[in-house]
């Protein structure tokens, strides 16, 4: 793999000098890592950016020598279009105690150096997009600030000049944002062609707003969660199946709310999801057993075996009211289902045994699995492994696509090193290849288990203890996103995703064009999950030429 620094990446259009009372400001690339000690040396006060329709034009600014307490103001203005729809974020920076590890987790667990990381921990980098309406009080001498453009129908086909003007007392300075708007066009979310979930947890998005659970406050909540999820192209969501029922203390169903589960579904689909994923329904002990295990609530820490005649019977007992009300909606036809997460070869048998018990309520329920087994052809209908089992395997999947499964890929604290993940340390444009991996290798999905799995301190404890004193879970691995004040943040991890899934569709595009060029630009810029190149004005160089090939 190419590894090169990250500068900042920009195109010079106009002396960068800035002489007012020390107050320094330039313009970035939103790919480019941004840390609370990024000092400007020669100021970049011009950049322009290649657009499809339908996406978003976005900039970083980073001032240095601001004084906490004074007011900030912006302004934006459009040779064409005056006071265009743009939208302002100041950038929240957050901790990294430990680096990725060279194979999983941190460096900790298997104490090798990883040299595949951006910046050797601890450190701290601008990573959740705070909105803020101007004028900004001022918080700190070093802040970092992104506007965002829709790029719409209020922008014309080819360059949209827009000036920025930035203020604070003392201090006035004109920057340049010119934004190259293409013939492309990414469709909207319920016309993507790419699956993509990241699990999210109710309970938290109820702590972290202290709202709670299922009442009206918590509906509106959950529909900004969904909002921000369609933002990022996440175009799949997950229900718990517990979420919808009342148990009675031995574990068995007392009711089903149907009608939360309807509400539940709905909310998702009007923001414009468009996938239904049943999370698994059977469950682990921990890592050490064996134990295969129906999820449910039971008191006194009782354990139910997903295969004994009481556990089938409460799984048939929540299976039918879901069946029913899915088929009801005419949304079963939309609908992936999990048995248990990530089953190894020791599960196999009761993995299908299982399997079969679902699929005799319907054979036409579509199993969807985080896999780490090739045990289960013929049982699995959308596959789903690590990166870098995928890469290991490929054969092998390249055959379950014949005989018509989806295969899908996951990250999670595996793997580590130079392969494809969405960890902080890592370079953004890993999580912008990951629609460039899909469509190399005709991929069907992307799955990733942490939205806002963190444990209540979502702005300082992004690496967080795992499963013993060895094992920790890397930076950023238990959520993407955070809760703001008013409702949910994303973070530049997650606009690379979803800039990597904007990718995903114009590249579908070229390949119906001229496949052999849309093999190319794939080829000069990835080459495999541990393969690619970090530079970002290459892959600004290749996108440009992928939207001007798309007339």
């Amino acid at each position: 793999m190419k590894l090169r620094s990250l500068a900042l990446i920009a195109i010079f259009l106009l002396p960068a000098v800035s002489a007012y009372s020390g107050v320094k400001v330039t313009l970035s690339d939103e790919l480019a890592p941004l840390y609370p000690d990024s000092r400007i040396e020669k100021a970049v006060l011009g950049y322009s950016v290649d657009a499809a329709r339908g996406t978003i034009a976005s900039v970083h600014l980073l001032f240095n020598g601001l004084k906490p307490g004074d007011e900030l103001s912006f302004r934006i203005t459009g040779a064409k279009v005056s006071e265009p729809a743009a939208k302002w974020y100041r950038l929240i920076d957050v901790p990294v105690a430990e680096n990725t590890g060279l194979d999983s987790r941190t460096e900790k667990f298997s104490e090798k150096t990883n040299p595949y990381v951006i910046r050797r921990a601890p450190f701290r980098i601008y990573e959740a997009l705070d909105p803020v309406v101007p004028p900004v009080g001022i918080k700190s001498g070093t802040e970092v600030y992104r506007l965002e453009i829709p790029v719409d129908a209020g922008l014309n086909i080819g360059v949209n000049d827009f000036t920025i003007e930035v203020s604070a007392p003392g201090f006035h300075k004109k920057l340049t944002f010119n934004v190259i708007v293409h013939h492309a066009q990414v469709p909207p979310l319920q016309g993507a062609h790419l699956e993509y979930v990241n699990w999210h947890s109710n309970g938290r998005i109820a702590a972290d707003h202290g709202v709670e659970i299922w009442s009206e406050p918590f509906w509106s909540m959950l529909g900004s969660y969904a909002r921000l999820m369609a933002r990022g192209r996440q175009n799949t969501f997950w229900f718990i199946w517990s979420d919808f029922f009342r148990f009675n203390p031995d574990g068995s169903v007392a009711e089903f709310y149907g009608e939360r589960f309807d509400r539940y579904i709905r909310t998702f689909l009007d923001e414009g999801l468009t996938t239904i994923q049943g999370a698994p329904f059977a469950r682990r002990r921990n890592w050490e057993t064996d134990a295969f295990l129906l999820a449910v609530p039971v008191e006194n820490g009782k354990e139910i075996p997903m295969l004994s005649e009481e556990g089938l019977k409460i799984f048939r007992s929540m299976a039918n009211p879901i069946l029913a009300r899915l088929k009801e909606n005419r949304w079963n036809n939309s609908w992936v289902q999990g048995i248990f997460d990530e089953p190894t070869e020791e599960y196999v048998e009761r993995y299908k045994a299982t399997a079969a018990v679902l699929k005799s309520l319907d054979p036409g329920i579509r199993i969807l699995e985080a896999t780490m087994t090739v045990s289960l052809a013929g049982i699995v209908d959308c596959w789903c492994p690590q990166v870098q089992e995928y890469q290991a395997n490929m054969d092998f999947f390249k055959e379950r696509r014949a005989a018509g499964d989806e295969v899908w890929v996951y990250t999670c604290l595996i793997p580590g090193g130079p392969w494809i993940n969405r960890l902080v340390d890592q370079e953004r444009l890993r999580q912008v290849y990951v629609g460039w991996a899909c469509s190399k290798y005709d991929l069907q999905g992307f799955l990733h288990w942490g939205l806002n799995h963190h444990r209540g301190k979502p702005f300082e404890e992004l690496v967080r203890q795992h499963e013993n004193e060895k094992s920790f879970l890397p930076a950023g691995d238990s959520h993407i996103i955070y809760p703001g004040s008013a409702g949910p943040l994303s973070s530049l991890r997650y606009e690379a995703h979803r800039i990597g899934m904007e990718d995903y569709e114009l590249l579908l595009q070229l390949k119906k064009l001229n496949p052999v060029l849309a093999d190319e630009l794939t080829n000069r810029l990835f080459q495999a999950f541990n393969q690619y190149n970090t530079d970002i004005s290459t892959y600004r160089g290749v996108k440009s030429e992928l939207l001007k090939s798309l007339k």
